[in-house]
């Protein structure tokens, strides 16, 4: 018969665990392609600091900047369907390669950090004109909108409502119990350095003072859009634009898409 810690051992399903710890906190770096190179050939890419790592963020033009804050295992690049129209709008652009992402340094990452990163991005190319932002890094953009980022209006494609719940779909994939999830957690808590609880909905209320446009496919499976309608209920100035058919990627080429996020933040600037 198994002693207690024994049992509690073999309920755990450590490899499932770590599989999913990394899905969260190890992205897969890959090289440039020859078209993700050619995304970027007419910005001016700025280097900084942060947190011991150099940063890479890449500006196109003049005027009130725009940022674009790209998805897990993602980069700026694929972002740049929303450049041009910008610039047409007068904007400045600023697409930002995260930590462990693109040709920013590091090898982990979390949705705090890069939160995080996207404070210090403020600090040294800010005030931005607005912000739209992609899946995870919609995420970290609600992080840190509830930690002094001020915008007069954002755009979240596809994106999370909170932590917990990219932790629960994740785990769902693997079949996780409830108390392999509980082990994930406090392994999250201590990679963060913070309880996963400030990326919960309530938690994040404060940074819910502008406006917001929330594009979701109701079909995505990578991050489901009742995200989205959870974060519709709490945010008081948001409206959401349904989009079939796009699923969880193509959402970011696609025209229609486009146009409405960036008239958007267009229109924010003319009130």
């Amino acid at each position: 018969m198994l002693s207690a810690p024994e049992k509690s051992a073999a309920q755990l399903d450590i490899n499932a665990i770590e599989k999913v710890f990394g899905w969260m906190t190890k992205p897969e770096q890959r090289a440039a392609t020859d078209q993700e190179r050619k995304a970027l050939a007419g910005a001016t890419r700025h280097q900084f600091s942060f947190e011991g790592l150099s940063l890479s963020a890449w500006i196109w033009g003049q005027g009130k900047p725009v940022l674009l804050l790209h998805g897990w295992e993602s980069r700026a690049a694929h972002m740049a369907a929303f450049v041009p129209p910008l610039l047409e709008r007068g904007f400045q652009v600023i697409a930002l390669d995260a930590p462990a992402h693109g040709e920013s340094q590091g090898e982990f990452m979390d949705v705090v950090k890069y939160g995080r990163a996207i404070l210090a991005t403020a600090s040294d190319l800010g005030p931005f004109a607005g912000v739209i932002a992609h899946s995870f890094g919609a995420g970290a953009a609600l992080y840190a909108y509830a930690n002094g980022l001020q915008v007069p209006a954002c755009v979240q494609l596809a994106g999370p409502s909170t932590l917990t719940s990219i932790m629960r779909h994740l785990s769902s994939l693997v079949s996780l119990n409830e108390q392999s999830i509980a082990h994930l957690r406090t392994m999250l808590n201590e990679h963060a350095g913070v309880p996963i609880e400030v990326m919960d909905i309530d938690a994040l209320q404060s940074g819910r003072a502008h406006p917001a446009l929330l594009i979701h496919d109701p079909e995505d499976r990578v991050v489901p859009a009742s995200n989205s309608y959870e974060l519709l209920a709490a945010w008081p100035d948001a409206s959401f634009l349904r989009v079939a058919g796009l699923g969880h990627k193509r959402i970011l080429s696609d025209v229609f898409v486009v146009s409405s996020a960036v008239g958007f933040i267009a229109h924010a600037q003319s009130k």
